[in-house]
């Protein structure tokens, strides 16, 4: 059969629920509905994800580090973070020599701001 001369699926399915084989053209082979047992448990009636279950499956899951946060910062053997110093990509002409040899050295990065990167990066630090 050509596209045009076909029913629609959704038309089909009501009509075979309502019981009306004749409506089927020619030619299609019929659908069979399957109906859960009555002893079977429905899916429709399983109850949601609880909350434990949910902090279960997250726990399973492997995490993602953050790839702007793994492309900017450097985990020492401690669990420390290195960076850049800022400040030193462009308008270099009006900065003193020894300014540009000082942004030159990598850094380590604030305490402020250690812990947010950390969990950013899966980094767990090493107990002291």
């Amino acid at each position: 059969l050509l596209r045009s001369e076909m029913l629609p699926r959704s038309l089909l399915f009501a009509c075979l629920l309502a019981g009306a084989s004749a409506f089927v053209p020619t030619g299609v082979a019929p659908v069979r509905v399957l109906v859960p047992a009555a002893g079977a448990p429905s899916l429709a009636s399983s109850p949601a994800m609880s909350s434990v279950m949910k902090k279960a499956k997250a726990a399973k899951r492997k995490g993602k580090s953050s790839s702007a946060v793994a492309k900017r910062f450097k985990v020492t053997a401690t669990g420390k973070l290195l960076r850049h110093s800022a400040f030193k990509s462009h308008i270099l002409t009006k900065k003193h020599p020894l300014r540009k040899q000082k942004l030159r050295r990598t850094l380590q990065a604030d305490e402020s701001q250690l812990k947010t990167m950390q969990k950013l990066m899966l980094v767990v630090p090493k107990k002291k």
